[in-house]
């Protein structure tokens, strides 16, 4: 996978600039494997209720509405003949109102579906905990997406297939030696040499195994430009999700909550 950012900002930010370099460490999922995750025009999401998904405000654009959420998707080019893959329309979005691209905090959205997905094998609900401390323990994390894995001839490549790639959280105190002028306690870091995200992963989930679950600990958000390659230097930055439990609950009219011990 790659890193997958989808605007250029201040300080060579990679935000899905085309010509940026590109990672490699993924590896094709099989179906069922990542239940939670919705594919949305541009971006990857969470499904977090029935009818709410979880992405990136940076994902969200003028025509969000009226597009496409995909649930249960893994193969992009066969979708239409899959009978796991479920289809709804966007309704509204609802990011985050202190997202700025300056500082790239508070990068967070909820989209609503014109109606519910049925909770099957292939689609199911991302699990939350409101404490995430303990799951911020782990020592690897998962991201998956559809977002580039190569770069040829000038030209981006994406796959076929969904891919998903592990490596490691990166405490914040060493984080912040990267990111000192914008990382703050709302944001938690991960990567790895030749693992990492890329165009097209933003808004998707990142996730660590728990007690034999996935748990969701964080939103796809940027990296920094030139280091792509190598996001040991400049990890990854994912917005927190459970920094954002009263947040998600308000925009979903209650409809979603945090997991409690």
């Amino acid at each position: 996978m790659r890193v997958l950012l989808l605007f250029i900002a201040l300080v060579g930010l990679s935000l899905a600039l085309p010509e940026s370099e590109l990672i490699v460490g993924g590896s094709q999922a099989f179906k069922g494997a990542f239940p939670y995750y919705a594919r949305i025009p541009r971006c990857g999401g969470s499904l977090i209720t029935p009818k709410h998904v979880l992405t990136a405000a940076h994902c969200i654009f003028n025509d969000t509405v009226g597009q496409e959420v995909l649930m249960g998707l893994v193969d992009k080019e066969n979708y239409k003949n899959d009978p796991d893959v479920q289809i709804r329309k966007i309704i509204s979005v609802k990011a985050h109102t202190g997202f700025q691209k300056r500082n790239w905090r508070d990068d967070i959205a909820i989209l609503e579906v014109d109606q519910p997905f049925d909770i099957t094998d292939s689609v199911q609900l991302a699990n939350i905990e409101a404490d995430d401390s303990q799951l911020r323990k782990s020592t690897r994390a998962v991201a998956c997406g559809f977002g580039r894995t190569d770069y040829v001839n000038k030209k981006s490549v994406y796959p076929r297939y969904l891919q998903y790639v592990f490596y490691p959280l990166i405490d914040n105190a060493k984080c912040k030696k990267f990111w000192s002028w914008k990382l703050w306690e709302k944001q938690i870091c991960a990567g790895a040499k030749n693992k990492g995200i890329s165009n097209g992963d933003s808004g998707g989930p990142l996730a660590v195994n728990y007690g034999g679950k996935k748990y969701q600990i964080g939103v796809v958000s940027y990296t920094q430009d030139g280091f792509i390659r190598d996001q040991s230097k400049y990890p990854g930055v994912y917005t927190r999700t459970a920094s954002y439990c009263d947040w998600m609950t308000e925009k979903t009219d209650g409809e979603f909550k945090c997991l409690s011990a």
